[in-house]
């Protein structure tokens, strides 16, 4: 999985949003959702299929193609809540490792 692509197609759907919000993309199943744990959401992708993470717990498991639109459901979730709780306005941030 190209997760520099996945990273940029990620980006483009949280577009527009104005949470500070903390997005993982790591290729990695085994070691991905521990090391991006301070992210507030993420993907540790390989094999077909994506682990999507909040807070370094992983919380379901996609196939490739619903890894994007996953995400980026979960992470208006979370920008949600983060507007209920009064968090300051900001950008979302991609961090990406392979």
């Amino acid at each position: 999985m190209d997760v520099y692509k996945l990273a940029d197609e990620v980006t483009a759907g949280l577009e527009g949003m104005e949470v500070p919000l903390r997005v993982a993309v790591m290729g990695c199943v085994v070691n991905g959702p521990g090391e991006a744990r301070e992210a507030d959401l993420g993907v540790a992708s390989g094999n077909g299929k994506g682990q999507i993470f909040v807070k370094g717990e992983v919380i379901k498991t996609v196939p490739e193609s619903k890894i994007v639109e996953t995400l980026i459901e979960e992470a208006m979730k979370i920008a949600e809540q983060m507007e209920k709780d009064g968090v300051a306005s900001g950008e979302p941030t991609i961090a990406v490792a392979g």
